[in-house]
């Protein structure tokens, strides 16, 4: 004579989903792993044009705005202007890129 239990009795816990997986747009979750693979990787100036692709096609003019004020923010001024400079006019260290 054999004992069968159900499986289900003896199946692993879930873990508990995270915040951002429960309640965050499809869109920002997107842009989270963009981001993530792109730092993950290595920031050229190829996955920093795709980055901007991704930004353009996901999200708000004001989240763009946001993200790239933070950005700036958290550099030294002398940087965060050269970096303005090349997106804005394609140009730096006072040389077109």
């Amino acid at each position: 004579m054999s004992i069968h239990f159900p499986s289900k009795v003896f199946t692993k816990a879930k873990a508990p989903r995270s915040a951002m997986s429960k309640w965050a747009k499809p869109a920002h979750k997107a842009v989270a792993r963009a981001i993530g693979y792109a730092l993950t990787l290595g920031i050229d100036s190829g996955r920093a044009l795709g980055l901007a692709t991704i930004f353009a096609a996901r999200l708000s003019d004001e989240e763009k705005a946001g993200l790239a004020y933070a950005a700036l923010m958290s550099m030294n001024e002398d940087h965060a202007y050269a970096v303005a400079t090349l997106a804005i006019y394609g140009v730096w260290n006072g040389e077109v890129a």
